[in-house]
């Protein structure tokens, strides 16, 4: 269990780093099977909760980064639909995109990378990814700590396992 401090975190900052996170797995469902193996006691919440934030966080600037210096270059390499995607999130909620792409699989790869190639101001980007980064993964994995503290271990892990195999035919799907 201790590999997953080291682990977990560096999922999450190879997901929302870099242009590889559309193919890491993890995001929510990782997050939400680390609240419940908390919530039985396999893990303690310090320092999950903020290892996880950094991992976040820390793909998160990486991420604009990246986008900054070699936008049009690794433009070519996002699927369009997924592109087409990040661009309405853009549109419909601008840089408060910022707080609702964590919550989006790919498209939490894509928003980082989209501000830093258009040349989103740093220090507002700075601010939005750290609050997104703390709502994403201390909002999960929260959450799955407290259903873990009133729900039978065998319900808490079959919402779970239902919650992936939701995601993965709706990925299909789309």
């Amino acid at each position: 269990m201790k590999s997953l401090l080291f682990l977990a975190p560096l999922s999450l900052f190879l997901e929302t780093g870099l242009p590889i996170g559309l193919f890491v797995p993890g995001g929510d469902t990782l997050l939400l099977a680390l609240g419940a193996l908390a919530a039985e006691g396999r893990l303690g919440l310090f320092p999950l909760l903020p290892l996880l934030f950094l991992g976040s966080f820390l793909g998160h600037l990486l991420g604009y980064a990246v986008g900054r210096y070699g936008g049009r270059f690794l433009k070519a390499r996002f699927p369009a639909g997924l592109w087409r995607k990040g661009e309405r999130l853009l549109l419909r909620f601008g840089p408060l995109a910022l707080l609702v792409a964590p919550f989006i699989g790919g498209v939490r790869t894509l928003v980082p990378f989209l501000l830093g190639a258009l040349g989103f101001p740093f220090g507002a980007y700075l601010l939005l990814s750290a609050l997104g980064s703390l709502l994403w993964t201390q909002g999960l994995v929260l959450l799955a700590y407290l259903l873990g503290q009133h729900l039978p271990p065998w319900a808490l892990w079959g919402g779970l396992v239902l919650l992936v195999l939701l995601g993965l035919l709706l990925s299909r799907r789309g």
